[in-house]
């Protein structure tokens, strides 16, 4: 049996911080490439709520890909990240020298990391659209711990060319402050709330 929470992304973490609390979705990634749609560093956080919903609004049009693929959906929930390091915005680097490139420049200084989210009741048309803003520090990262990082296609997919839990892992010199799961991807202190009113323990719609 399907879950009725649909994860509209195609983020392996996204779905393990969502198993991890409880919820079990079932996956089905839009047909969008994020990559190619600007966000204004002056607006980042309407900008990345905006990207998540347009997720949503593309999985609700699939009727048909819905009724076969998730027939118990209830819930559609899709996020967006980005980093911003003083008004340039960072999304997923599109080879390994844009990795380096992003990467080397956000050395020694502090970044601010935005997770927009959308989620929507499909029974009832409920929509929540906000935001979440936490802040990573890098300190002197060697020469040898980039190279094995990029190497290993550590930033491939991810906003920013990194990803923190792997960084930390591997010993990278950084500072993190705000909720972790935000720069992972799907800020949970903001999240949670909410699919616990929506969802019961059965995974049943609450009234």
């Amino acid at each position: 049996m399907t879950s009725p929470l649909v994860l509209a992304s195609a983020s392996v973490r996204r779905r393990e911080l969502l198993e991890a609390a409880g919820f079990p979705a079932t996956v089905l990634v839009p047909h969008i490439d994020d990559g190619r749609l600007r966000v204004r560093a002056d607006h980042v956080g309407e900008d990345c709520c905006a990207l998540a919903w347009f997720k949503v609004a593309q999985l609700l049009q699939q009727r048909a890909r819905l009724t076969h693929e998730a027939p118990n959906a209830r819930i559609i929930l899709a996020a967006d990240t980005v980093c911003v390091v003083d008004d340039q915005v960072l999304g997923k680097p599109s080879d390994a020298a844009a990795a380096r490139q992003m990467l080397e420049g956000a050395f020694g200084r502090t970044q601010r990391v935005v997770t927009g989210v959308a989620i929507h009741c499909v029974t009832s048309g409920r929509r929540f659209l906000s935001s979440d803003v936490a802040r990573v520090r890098f300190g002197a990262v060697s020469t040898d711990l980039l190279e094995a990082h990029i190497t290993a296609g550590g930033w491939q997919g991810r906003a920013g060319g990194y990803h923190i839990d792997e960084i930390l892992l591997a010993g990278w010199p950084v500072e993190c402050e705000g909720d972790p799961s935000t720069i992972a991807g799907l800020p949970l202190r903001m999240v949670l709330p909410i699919l616990r009113r929506l969802l019961g323990a059965s995974g049943t719609l609450q009234t």
